[in-house]
């Protein structure tokens, strides 16, 4: 008797980052994820699942670590991936709850948005000092609001 169970490890799908945000001058960046969170959004009456999900940070050779993440709204037709930057793995996970929390506050001044019935997403602005972000080789960035 043959096994016929295809097993299937270290497979890493591959995204595009949106233009604009993508500092790592890579077209394509590993998205493991290691996490997600679903919040509901309310768009045209209708409530529907917006999907936050944070990929496995990743080292990219002189400039830093990036840990990726995607805002996927399927009711709006968008998927949005960004790599944010950290001087290490730690800190990019940091800021990439930073860059979060900005973009769903500013999308909640548009649309009405809730996790667990409540208006905190539980993304919070990243700790650290400015000093801590200065020793970072990714350029331009703040921890900051």
């Amino acid at each position: 008797m043959s096994d016929t169970t295809e097993v299937v490890h270290g497979t890493v799908e591959m995204v595009q980052p949106d233009a604009a945000a993508n500092w790592t001058g890579l077209d394509l960046l590993p998205f493991e994820t290691i996490a997600e969170r679903f919040l509901d959004i309310e768009h045209e009456g209708h409530t529907t699942t917006l999907t936050v999900s944070l990929a496995k940070p990743f080292h990219i050779e002189g400039k830093g670590w990036a840990c990726p993440y995607r805002i996927s709204m399927s009711a709006l037709g968008r998927d949005h991936i960004t790599p944010a930057g950290g001087a290490d793995s730690v800190h990019a996970i940091q800021m990439a709850m930073h860059m979060i929390h900005n973009e769903l506050s500013a999308m909640a001044g548009h649309h009405k948005m809730s996790f667990l019935g409540t208006n905190d997403f539980g993304f919070g602005r990243v700790g650290g000092s400015e000093e801590a972000a200065a020793q970072c080789p990714v350029m331009n960035m703040s921890v900051g609001s």
